[in-house]
């Protein structure tokens, strides 16, 4: 075998490890041990747990917020809710004081979510700490499922499961598609030992297991439970702790999101390194398969396509061909929005966008350090 063949073999097997045979395997491994489902708690076994939000100019947002928390089944008597009003410009913090039993941090000046969430974890009294974001809403079961779980022995933190509204575009339904993958990823994880992580939409955690956040943290969802992790707790995800949101219906609102989050993980690797250490990160394989192996798939891409172009052997030039096409549909999808209806060639779009936000999001880090944490 020639180099170009040998480079281009080794740059595929990296892609399919990272994408089919991890997956495959953690899957595999999550079928040796017995399905976890912790008794529902009664509402006298209830622990007391606060609610911390981060808001940042959400006024229109508060009453339905509200009204989905209050709707939770958990005894209300021992439910409190905190949120934290980082430099909102509207009414944010005065529409959450109208609502009695609500604690309000107000903070004239913006300092980000990471500070945020510092400033609420230091007024918390309670056991537990549920993280919630403003946009999504939460099933009645989710809360008593989430806390019940995660009041096993050796639990740390438990994460809810996020479910998206039907699509009303093609690109929505890849999108969609994609994360119904990454859920099954994630589902095998927890079911092993634990989960790369959480959905910040909605995760508890025990308070005592809280480790304060370092300035302009644009990922608490992925420090906070890999500081538990790293006390030697487990991370896990509750498939009954139902969350709703609505999928980005085109790739613009998603490139957004998604470069926050992969820009967010260049800063975690960078400020902890303790990650890419076996005897100090008990989930180290788990972590370089999920999260940092997919950051190196879109060089891995190009070194494949320029391996198999380079290639005189035939069955490597057809795997060439094969990537051209790939990318001459991906840029007809970015092109234009008719061609996106079509299901291989939205697919195509979406799967070549996500790669290109990759490598984006390693060049913003690299080209400016002080990132600053934006919704989407």
């Amino acid at each position: 075998m020639s180099t170009p063949e040998q480079i281009f073999f080794a740059a595929a097997s990296f892609i399919g490890y990272t994408y089919a045979a991890y997956p495959a395997s953690i899957w595999a491994l999550s079928r040796i041990r017995a399905p976890e489902c912790a008794p529902t708690l009664s509402d006298g076994d209830c622990p007391a747990v606060t609610v911390v939000i981060a808001a940042h100019n959400e006024a229109a947002r508060v009453q339905r917020r509200i009204d989905n928390l209050r709707a939770l089944d958990y005894p209300q008597d021992k439910l409190q809710l905190l949120f934290v009003s980082d430099g909102s410009s509207d009414d944010t913090a005065a529409r959450l004081r109208r609502f009695s039993g609500v604690s309000v941090i107000e903070h004239t000046e913006r300092g980000g979510k990471a500070h945020a969430l510092n400033a609420a974890l230091a007024q918390v009294k309670t056991p537990v700490v549920l993280f919630c974001d403003m946009r999504q809403s939460a099933e009645p079961a989710s809360l008593r499922a989430l806390v019940s779980t995660l009041m096993q022995e050796g639990v740390g933190a438990v994460s809810g499961e996020l479910t998206h509204l039907d699509p009303h575009t093609q690109v929505a339904a890849n999108i969609g598609l994609y994360w119904r993958y990454e859920k099954w990823i994630r589902k095998s994880e927890s079911r092993w030992r634990s989960v790369v992580g959480a959905t910040g939409a909605f995760y508890a955690i025990k308070t005592e297991r809280f480790v304060p956040l370092a300035p302009g943290t644009l990922l608490d969802d992925f420090e906070i439970p890999m500081q538990i992790v790293r006390q030697g707790q487990r991370v896990l995800l509750d498939g009954r702790a139902l969350v709703i949101d609505e999928l980005q219906t085109d790739m613009t609102g998603e490139r957004k999101r998604k470069l926050r989050t992969l820009s967010g993980n260049f800063q975690s690797f960078a400020r902890h390194p303790w990650l890419f250490l076996p005897w100090r990160n008990p989930i180290w394989l788990q972590f370089l398969s999920h999260k940092v192996f997919r950051l190196a798939v879109p060089y891995a891409m190009v070194v494949a396509l320029v391996a198999s172009l380079l290639s005189t052997t035939g069955w490597v030039q057809a795997f060439a061909a094969v990537q051209v096409v790939f990318y001459i549909a991906a840029w007809l999808g970015m092109r234009s929005s008719n061609w996106r209806k079509n299901k291989l060639i939205a697919f195509a779009t979406v799967f070549v966008e996500l790669n290109l936000t990759a490598m984006q999001a390693g060049l913003q880090f690299v080209l400016r350090r002080d990132l600053a944490w934006e919704k989407t």
